[in-house]
């Protein structure tokens, strides 16, 4: 489990179709995290989860789990993290 502490910039709803066929809703937000200046790009399933207004600072406990798109499928990828020097 890791923090995300930012800026929410963005948010949008997302409506998909499931492999069973059933349809689904999820929620984007884009964080841009302090000290940073690309939004981060958090997908959530719980509809009614008040993260804040756009243009707020946020705190959200997140799981990360990296991957990529290869020939339509989901492949597993590395996550490098780390402690930037404090100058």
């Amino acid at each position: 489990m890791y923090r995300l502490i930012g800026i929410l910039k963005k948010e949008e709803t997302q409506e998909y179709v499931c492999k069973d066929g059933t349809p689904g809703k999820k929620r984007i937000l884009f964080v841009e995290p302090e000290g940073s200046i690309y939004p981060v790009k958090v997908s959530v399933s719980d509809m009614d989860l008040k993260a804040g207004k756009i243009g707020e600072k946020v705190t959200l406990d997140v799981e990360i789990y990296p991957f990529y798109i290869q020939n339509k499928t989901r492949q597993k990828a590395f996550m490098d993290i780390y402690i930037p020097n404090k100058k």
